[in-house]
């Protein structure tokens, strides 16, 4: 009867996304929806400094809201008239600068963990537009 060996292999590595694609606007727009789910947040918008958006997750009138307020409160530091679904709820904006051009992620809603969420939806945003 022959033995048996057994070689140890490296540990597998195991990817935590569940949905992925190479595609940038795609990826985007699952990055958002993802931190926005976990988040508890009412909407997620990642806007360039226009007031466009690159994109969104949550309800479409309060995205396109927030990505024509977005430049403007991270500029004057102050919040102007906005719809009365937005009243209701904290707007968060942060600004980031990629490729020499600066855009804002800009939410609505959230609870205790809102500021963890953003940073990680800011990081997985970075890591999407500077990959190939």
């Amino acid at each position: 009867m022959q033995e048996a060996t057994f070689q140890r292999s490296k540990p597998l590595s195991v990817d935590r996304r569940l949905r992925r694609s190479l595609n940038h606007a795609t990826a985007l727009r699952f990055q958002l929806e993802h931190s926005c789910l976990r988040g508890g947040l009412t909407a997620l918008v990642f806007a360039d400094s226009d007031g466009l958006i690159v994109a969104a997750a949550g309800e479409s009138q309060i995205c396109a809201e927030l990505g024509a307020v977005a430049p403007l409160v991270a500029r004057a530091h102050r919040v102007p008239s906005l719809d009365p679904k937005l009243h209701e709820q904290e707007v968060v904006i942060r600004g980031m600068r990629l490729h020499g051009r600066d855009f804002f992620l800009a939410c609505a809603g959230g609870g205790v963990a809102r500021d963890a969420f953003l940073q990680h939806a800011l990081e997985g945003i970075h890591r999407i537009l500077t990959s190939n």
